[in-house]
């Protein structure tokens, strides 16, 4: 092992033994460091970084079938910041297309609409009033309240949005416009399962709904075919009176084909396999631990209608300039945001939202 000073500050720690010993700064053995490699022809010279100590090591390519298989794709090219974590920038408009995920409401399961299962044409079921009309399922979701950002753009794996579509005989019928808060045919009750007209029924009528209903937290971020997908920054925001009641997990995932060959045929080909161990956050004070920074809280604004931020809102904010994190599509790479047990946290609202790239595949 040979440590080096150099003037800047940063710390050099090469070490001399080998790969073995040094993956553990970053498989999670000792840490989960950041890192960058650099293609040297007949090797790759691996940087792993730690505050200011730069932990390195060169590895024949000849021996670089582990780190060729499961950890090239995940660490960044090239990319060396300053003794201080920063990467040397320069002002510039960038070329690669930006992309925002944003989960939904960890408060709130009618949001849930990632891990949601849809339901076509279901017979509701009249409470006796001709006015209240009961579902099979609740915790509908609700993609025309402003509760999921950019509602309006989300489709389901087989194209469809998440409205809900509700007939009469056949005919649709009109959902009351929360901009205007007066007219239409009905109203929802998302959370319970209910569509309430505002005139009765003659009680004859077959009522029938297409809803999409939350079944799980779960969260993915993927790239789309043919991309490879940087994220540069996650930020988790709270409202000031959240009550964590689950964990929250955030877990990538690759193809079984790319990242461990070996264990076919026993896991069918095109299976998706956990990488390497999730971030796991029990509390609080694990978020704030482990966030980069984090920001003064934002006050109540807007008003008290539906359209306002009704409760004082906390920042914590992970820079990933340092080691990009980086999904490509063709190794089926993508991570996972849960809640361990779908458990929904109290409170007014917790999302995160991860600020990305995309380019196209080598």
């Amino acid at each position: 092992m040979a440590l080096f000073k150099i003037n800047d500050g940063v710390v050099i720690d090469f070490t001399n033994d080998g790969w073995a010993e040094f993956k553990k700064w970053i498989d999670g053995t000792h840490a989960h460091l950041r890192y960058t490699w650099v293609d040297e022809g007949e090797a790759y010279n691996i940087i792993a970084f730690d505050a200011p100590v730069y932990r390195t090591c060169s590895i024949n390519k000849s021996e670089a079938t582990e780190f060729e298989a499961s950890y090239k794709t995940l660490g960044s090219v090239g990319i060396i910041p300053t003794a201080q974590g920063r990467l040397p920038t320069a002002a510039a408009r960038p070329v690669a297309p930006k992309l925002t995920f944003i989960t939904p409401n960890w408060c709130d399961k009618t949001t849930w609409y990632c891990g949601s299962t849809e339901v076509e044409d279901e017979v509701a079921t009249d409470s006796g009033d001709h006015t209240t009309y009961s579902l099979a399922h609740q915790n509908l979701i609700d993609a025309y309240h402003g509760k999921i950002t950019f509602e309006g753009q989300l489709k389901d794996d087989d194209g469809s949005n998440y409205r809900v579509t509700v007939k009469v005989n056949g005919t649709t019928k009109t959902e009351r416009d929360p901009h205007l808060g007066t007219g239409g045919d009905y109203e929802i009750d998302y959370a319970l399962g209910k569509v309430v007209f505002f005139q009765a029924l003659a009680g004859n009528e077959t009522v029938t709904v297409t809803y999409h209903y939350a079944v799980k937290a779960t969260f993915i971020v993927k790239p789309a075919a043919g991309k490879r997908l940087y994220i540069g920054s996650v930020e988790v925001q709270f409202s000031e009176d959240i009550v964590m009641n689950d964990t929250f997990v955030f877990q990538a995932y690759g193809l079984v084909d790319v990242f461990a060959p070996q264990l076919m045929p026993g896991v069918p080909s095109g299976t998706k396999i956990p990488l390497g161990d999730p971030l796991v956050y029990k509390t609080m004070v694990d978020l704030l631990n482990d966030a980069n920074s984090a920001h003064p809280s934002y006050p109540a604004i807007g008003g008290s209608n539906w359209r306002a931020l009704k409760k004082p809102a906390y920042i914590f904010t992970w820079e990933y300039a340092v080691g990009l994190t980086c999904l490509e599509a063709r190794y089926g790479m993508e991570i996972h945001i849960d809640l361990e047990h779908d458990i929904p946290c109290s409170g007014a609202f917790g999302t995160a939202t991860l600020y990305c790239t995309s380019e196209d595949e080598a």
